[in-house]
């Protein structure tokens, strides 16, 4: 059986779309990361914490845990505390670049492998839109104050990368390492 540690119904959607079966059962920790690790090994750091409670649930199966950032400047681009905090993150990011990463847990059994996916994302002048789009909150709960799925497709110029893994999963990578262990035929 594959689990799914994770709640978010947009990494619901990407594995369904690959045709895999599987449960989700989240786990809810307190999201720390370790300072002292460069950002992508705190961010599998994270993701593996995310998906520990429930390997050890389904200590034999194979449970998916995941971790998206927004990376800009240096900086982790969390999700906005009000309206206001996302118009200021989206202004900053309008006519710039910056770098969305997923990271992967996934335990097969009692092995674990972690794995990072990144993505650039590259946004136009987003100041037309930008009041239009505050008012749809499509940017509540979202790292770096919005989804690309939705009606933030508008700010996006272009991406060097997986769509997917802005969304918040690397699917493909996924899929290839489920079938590398035997998960998917």
């Amino acid at each position: 059986m594959i689990v799914l540690a994770s709640s978010s119904p947009r990494r619901k959607a990407l594995l369904e779309n690959h045709g895999t079966a599987f449960i989700v059962d989240a786990s809810f920790i307190d999201e720390v990361l370790d300072e002292s690790l460069d950002i992508e090994s705190k961010l599998m750091h994270l993701a593996a914490q995310k998906a520990y409670p429930i390997h050890q649930k389904y200590p034999y199966d194979i449970v998916i845990g995941a971790d998206t950032i927004v990376y800009y400047n240096d900086k982790i681009i969390g999700k906005p505390i009000d309206k206001d905090d996302a118009k200021q993150i989206l202004l900053s990011l309008s006519c710039n670049v910056h770098r969305v990463y997923s990271a992967v847990a996934i335990y097969y059994g009692d092995d674990l492998e972690c794995f990072i996916d990144y993505t650039d994302v590259y946004f136009k002048n987003i100041e037309p839109y930008l009041d239009t789009y505050l008012l749809s909150d499509e940017w509540i709960d979202k790292a770096g104050a919005y989804g690309i799925q939705g009606h933030a497709v508008i700010f996006v110029d272009h991406i060097v990368g997986d769509i997917d893994t802005v969304i918040g999963l690397p699917t493909n990578k996924i899929i290839q390492s489920l079938k590398n262990h035997g998960g998917l035929k």
